[in-house]
């Protein structure tokens, strides 16, 4: 017989775990279902904590490095990367114990496995080792998250050619990077490795990058980030990324350029993560943009099934203004970047 709940979360993301607590706090019975053995989803693990962890770091070392003639003193890059990421992990593993410790104190039921629907009230659960079962809920929430965007072109290998995701995983400092894209994602990593003295070729097909903001600001940003260094190429369509087999990652553009680097991130964007969710047996499908439609309620079409996060995309007040971008700067990092 299958387990009954109020409400069933599925995705343990900022979104995800802030509707489990809201939800427990007003005595319902909740389920939170987390495919991976930590909570956090890509933000705690993959994304913002991480990135902004290397960002601040980033910042010091950058400016240790700006003041060691001074004080006589040297930063070897090896020990430079390995710093940062021994630091990363220790706010990550912070981040995952108080989010931890925020579920039991709320009597939340964690269960780990992947989630998929079955019917509006119903779904089946696969966890690890193959076992499976199955809960209903009156209410759900979908949370799960968004992941990187896949260009049919660009084959990423988390090697040698990276995505947002596996970026993080690199152990060592490479000398010169290519980072195709100019979206947020984009601008930030190639600010914080250009910060870190690697030489950085920023490719976007837009003629600027961060179009959302006003002309101003994104000059402002290029100007910083070319000042450490960097590239910004505008106006290129890539046609092929390859690694050569031996030390440096190709990258061609339409009209004949090559660049080459010995690592490249592909920072195309993101969407939303519903694979095997089979939303599909709902009635729920993605609408042209790539995410979960929803009202201001954040309510789906399915009148018990309810989506909030990444996979319903960015801040709805947030889509007339980026239209016509003018925007103010809605992200912190621009003001630590735009100097």
């Amino acid at each position: 017989m299958s387990k009954h709940y109020d409400i069933i979360i599925i995705g343990s993301g900022p979104a995800g775990q802030k509707a489990a607590v809201q939800a427990a706090k007003a005595n319902k019975k909740v389920a939170l279902v987390e495919a991976d053995k930590v909570l956090g989803g890509a933000c705690v693990h993959r994304g913002t904590i991480p990135s902004k962890t290397l960002r601040e770091n980033a910042l010091r070392i950058a400016g240790l490095r700006h003041h060691a003639e001074l004080f006589s003193f040297s930063l070897r890059p090896d020990m430079e990367m390995a710093a940062l990421i021994d630091n990363m992990h220790s706010v990550i593993s912070a981040h995952d114990e108080y989010i931890n410790n925020q579920i039991q104190r709320n009597k939340i039921e964690r269960i780990l496995g992947r989630a998929s629907f079955v019917d509006k009230n119903t779904i089946d659960i696969s966890m690890p080792g193959g076992a499976t079962d199955q809960l209903t809920a009156d209410y759900f929430v979908i949370a799960t998250g968004s992941v990187p965007r896949q260009v049919d072109n660009i084959e990423v290998d988390h090697e040698y050619v990276y995505d947002s995701d596996s970026i993080l995983s690199m152990m060592y400092l490479p000398q010169t990077l290519t980072v195709l894209g100019g979206g947020v994602i984009a601008s930030e990593y190639a600010s914080i490795f250009a910060s870190l003295g690697v030489r950085v070729t920023m490719i976007d097909r837009y003629p600027r990058p961060l179009g959302f903001l006003d002309k101003a600001l994104t000059d402002r940003f290029v100007h910083a980030f070319e000042s450490e260094g960097a590239r910004f190429i505008p106006n290129a369509n890539v046609t092929r990324v390859y690694w050569d087999g031996v030390s440096q990652v190709i990258t061609e553009l339409e009209d004949g350029t090559i660049y080459r680097s010995e690592k490249l991130l592909s920072a195309a964007g993101r969407v939303s993560n519903i694979k095997g969710l089979n939303i599909e047996n709902v009635g729920l499908a993605l609408n042209d943009r790539g995410i979960i439609p929803v009202d201001r309620h954040c309510r789906t079409a399915i009148e018990n099934i309810y989506a909030a996060g990444d996979v319903i995309g960015p801040p709805h007040w947030l889509l007339p203004l980026w239209s016509r971008a003018v925007v103010p700067v809605v992200r912190p990092w621009v003001w630590i970047w735009v100097k």
